[in-house]
This record gives C-alpha cells, structure tokens and sequence, in this order.
C-alpha cells in the first residue's frame, strides 16, 4: 500500500507539473521549476510523510522538510524574478502544494489529496478564464458576492436550529395567552426554525445567484432560448413580463419568444422537482409524474416551434434582472417564507388538507419557491401527508403559470398571447391529469 501511495504522489505531482510545463512552452517563458521539479517535490513530500510514519516521534521531520522546500521556492523565486522581472508567484506556491501533498498522501488523505490536486491544476489551467471573469465583475457584484458569502458562512452557523411557536416568544406570550382557543391553537404551530429559514433564504439566493452569473459570462444575447433557459433559473416570471413587452414591439416576431417563455417555464418546474429533491426526496416520486409530464409538454412545445420555425429570424434579447444578491430581498423572502409556513399549518388545523390547497393558490399567484419548499419541510416533518404537499405544489405551480398567461394576453402581442394561452392550457391539463387521475 505504501508503494502505491507513494506513486499516487508522483502522480498527482505530474499533473500539475505537466500543467505548468505547458504554460511555459506555451508562453515561451522561464519560470519557476517543470514537470521534473514538481515531480520530485512530491516525492520528497511523500518520502517524509513515510518517515514520519515509520519512524515513532519523527514528526519534526515534517517542520524540516516543510522549512527546507519553503527556503529553495525563495531562492528559486528571487533568481526567477532578478532574470526575467516576473514577479507572480503562482508556480511558487503551486510548488508548495505539491510537497504537501506528498505528504498527505502518506498520511492517508487520498481523496483530499486527489481533489486538491484537480482543483490546483484546473485553476492554473483557466487563468484567462478567470482574468477575463474578474474583468468582467462590477463593483455591484462583488458587493454582492461578499453579501451572500456572509449570510450563508457567517450569519447562517450562528441561529438556533430550534423550531419556535408564537406562544414561545415573550413578547407575545401574554397577548396571545389571554385569548385560550387562539393560545391552544398558536402552540401547535412550531414552525418559526431561525436555521431553516435562514437556510432556505440561502439556498434560493444561491440558485438566483448561479443563474444570474451564467447569464452574465455565457451572456443571453445568444439567443431567446438561451435566455429562457437561464433565465427560468432565476426567474421564469420576469423572462416572460420582457419577452412578453418585447413581443408588442416586434408584432412579426411571435414563435422565438414564445419558445423561450416555454423555455423558462418548463426550467422552473425542473427547478421546483429540484427544490424537492434537496428538502425531502421522498416526495420526488410522487411529483415527478404531474410536474415532470408538464414540464415534459413545455420541452415538446418548444421542439414543435422550433420545427416549424427553422429558418426564423434570430433575436436577441437580454432580460433585466436585479443585481444578483441584495439582502433585503433576501430577509424579505425568509419572513415570506415563514409566513408561508405558519399559514400553511394554521390552515390545515382550522380547514384541513383544503386549508393547505388555498395556501398553495394564493402562494402560487407570487412564488412558487418558497411554497415548494414550505410543502417539502411540514412533509419532511411530519406535520402533513405527503399527497397533501404534492397536491399543494402541484397547485402552487398551476397558479404560477396562470398568473404567468395573465401576463404575457395583457402585455404581449395579441398573436403570442394567443399562442402561450394555448400552450399553457395544455400544460396545465396534462399535469391536473396526471395528478387527478394517475
């Protein structure tokens, strides 16, 4: 086993040795080490680790071998920077790394080990990538970026992962206490989780922020379809209001935008089955059939148009959206999320599983998230049956894409509206189909 550790260390050495290598021929420049150097670098750092194995109460050979590798990459930089002027040091710590991962290798860390070295080499790999991206990022962004860095890796580990009724907080105790059948009824709904909401704050401005960053760098000015596609990763709602006002202004152009509402709409019910799938899987297989068939008959309207329409005019369209992350938005989609939550429970104790089928109506009229994931929790918790949660997405999402036909018949063109009215109903009644009677 130790030999082949041993070669497991060569090997990850190699790759990001044959990494550099290329760079330089490729350049044609001098720089720090080659794929040799760095080979051997893991070799030394794995014949350490084998030392410091073998050997009981040899672990300052690890300090040794770690202040001597430190002392070469300075000299080897200090020669490379006074004969050529290159003052970056990327092959210097890529040097570094490869020590240590000898050393980890011998240590046992074999997946760490093979993970740090693809991600060093894929790094070094898209550097133009990477400086064409960071050219790209406006101070917004990375305003933004650091925002959603903070929700999720610093406010997101300090709440109480706790689930708090009304009647739990101080403030509204004795209010609530004074009127008994409210009390009795207000402290069966523990559902205020500050971890959970939080979390579910976090993992929606996630999705929106993948979305959005596609959008950016491969650019939606490729095309209608495209724009469709990642914008249904943010929003399908604002992708059909543009396309939508896009269409009145170009009445000869109907069936590329319809295409690319079909698109967006057809992506967010892939978005909700994916929302499920991260909350509660349990309930995947029995939502898979109505929201997969109707997302299924969005895909094949799509093909449909796009057969008929081979040789159609190519537009491009870029949709706006808001800036990536903005934490009010955010807070206020996590006090929308909770509410969601109490009304949803409040109204199956006081009307049953009807209660929760109103919820998702009205839900659905505004989002479809945080109904889909408010369903998925109560299910995951017991609290409700799992063909009520289905029943209540399924209605959340035929809301949504009413509201979504309303809006493309008043603001797009009479002929497009026409199309994705028809297209929609059809939608619509093959995922009530499937769920009523399948």
């Amino acid at each position: 086993m130790t030999i082949l550790h041993f070669f497991l260390a060569i090997a990850l050495g190699a790759v990001i040795g044959i990494e550099r290598e290329y760079e330089f021929q490729k350049r044609k420049i001098k720089d720090f080490g080659g794929i040799r150097t760095f080979v051997l670098l893991a070799s030394f750092g794995a014949f350490i680790g084998h030392i410091s194995n073998v050997l009981v109460g040899f672990d300052i050979i690890i300090t040794v071998g770690f202040i001597s590798v430190i002392a070469l990459i300075v000299a080897g930089y200090v020669i490379v920077s006074n004969k050529t002027g290159n003052t970056g040091i990327t092959s210097e710590i890529s040097a570094l790394i490869c020590f240590l991962l000898g050393i980890f290798v011998m240590k046992g860390y074999i997946t760490f080990s093979v993970i740090v070295a693809i991600v060093t080499a894929t790094v070094l790999a898209f550097k133009p990538q990477l400086h064409g991206f960071a050219k790209k990022i406006e101070s917004e962004e990375l305003y933004a970026s650091l925002k959603f860095a903070i929700i999720s890796l610093v406010v997101l580990p300090l709440l109480p992962n706790i689930s708090y009724a009304l009647t739990d907080l101080p403030i509204l105790n004795d209010l609530i206490n004074s009127f008994p059948k409210a009390a009795a009824i207000l402290s069966e709904i523990a559902v205020f989780n500050p971890f959970k909401i939080w979390l579910m704050v976090v993992f929606i401005t996630g999705i929106s922020y993948v979305g959005y960053i596609l959008i950016k760098n491969i650019g939606a000015d490729k095309g209608i379809g495209l724009t469709g596609f990642l914008g249904g990763l943010v929003s399908s709602t604002a992708v059909t209001s543009s396309l939508s006002l896009e269409s009145k202004r170009l009445k000869k152009i109907v069936k590329p935008f319809v295409a690319g509402v079909m698109i967006a709409s057809s992506t967010m019910f892939l978005r909700v089955l994916f929302e499920v799938l991260v909350i509660n899987k349990s309930l995947l297989k029995y939502l898979i059939l109505p929201i997969g068939t109707m997302a299924l008959a969005g895909f094949s309207s799509v093909l449909f148009i796009y057969l008929s329409e081979k040789k159609q005019k190519k537009v491009k369209k870029k949709v706006d959206f808001d800036s990536p992350f903005a934490l009010i938005p955010a807070i206020k989609f996590g006090l929308f999320f909770a509410f969601v939550l109490f009304i949803a429970k409040f109204l199956q104790i006081i009307l049953g599983n009807s209660g929760l089928y109103l919820a998702g109506l009205l839900s659905g009229l505004a989002d479809v998230d945080a109904i889909t994931i408010s369903m998925a929790s109560l299910s995951l918790a017991g609290d409700i049956s799992a063909k009520a949660a289905v029943t209540t997405i399924t209605i959340a999402v035929c809301s949504n894409t009413l509201v979504k036909g309303g809006i493309a018949y008043l603001f797009g063109g009479k002929e497009y509206g026409k199309w994705i009215i028809s297209i929609f109903g059809i939608i619509l009644a093959v995922g009530l189909s499937v769920l009523l009677f399948v």
